[in-house]
C-alpha cells in the first residue's frame, strides 16, 4: 500500500471515530408522568386527573426511554359537599358532569325511605322523588335541565339532609 493510500485510509478512520464520539449524547433517565390534584375543604372536595396514553416507546442501550403518544383530555369529577354517614347511607353519584342522566348508586342503607331533591343555584327545585331504602340504582333524567350547576340533596323520612352533592349539567 502506498503512503498516500495509507494516509487516506487512516484519515477516514480518524474522521469516523471523531464523528462517532462527537455526535454521541448522554441523557440522564427522566420521566414526565401524568398526574392529578386532590383538593379538600370543609364544604367539599375536588379531584382532577390528566391521563396519558403512550403509543410508542423507545429504549436505548443505556436504559433511557422515550415515550411518544397523545394526551387524553382532563377528567373532572366532583364529590359531595356533605358526605352521608356511612352507617346510614353509602352512595355514589355519577357521571359528573352529566348530559342526560344522573345516577345514584345506593350501595348500602339502613333507611326505610330516601328523598331526593335537585335544585338549581337559585334554589328552584327541578326534581323531587321518594324512593324505598334498598340497595339499587336510581336514575334522574336531567336532559330537560338547563346547562349549569345543581345541588342534589339526599334526605331521610324526616327530611333531614344526609348528603349533598354538586352536579354539573352540560
Amino acid at each position: 500500500m502506498t503512503n498516500s493510500k495509507f494516509a487516506l485510509v487512516l484519515l477516514i478512520i480518524v474522521c469516523s471515530l471523531f464523528a462517532a464520539n462527537t455526535s454521541a449524547q448522554s441523557i440522564a433517565p427522566s420521566s414526565l408522568n401524568s398526574g392529578g390534584v386532590n383538593s379538600t375543604q370543609a364544604n367539599g372536595s375536588l379531584n382532577s386527573t390528566v391521563g396519558e396514553l403512550v403509543v410508542l416507546t423507545f429504549v436505548d442501550n443505556q436504559g433511557n426511554t422515550i415515550n411518544g403518544g397523545f394526551f387524553a383530555g382532563a377528567t373532572l369529577s366532583t364529590v359531595s359537599i356533605q358526605e352521608p354517614d356511612a352507617s346510614l347511607l353509602s352512595v355514589n353519584v355519577f357521571p359528573n358532569p352529566t348530559t342526560d342522566l344522573i345516577n345514584i348508586q345506593i350501595n348500602h342503607t339502613s333507611l326505610a325511605h330516601l328523598f331526593l331533591t335537585v335544585t338549581d343555584m337559585q334554589g328552584k327545585e327541578v326534581f323531587q322523588g321518594k324512593f324505598a331504602g334498598v340497595s339499587n340504582l336510581i336514575g334522574i333524567n336531567a336532559s330537560s335541565f338547563a346547562a349549569g350547576n345543581y345541588i342534589l340533596s339526599l334526605q331521610d323520612s324526616e327530611r333531614k339532609n344526609l348528603g349533598i352533592y354538586k352536579v354539573i349539567k352540560h
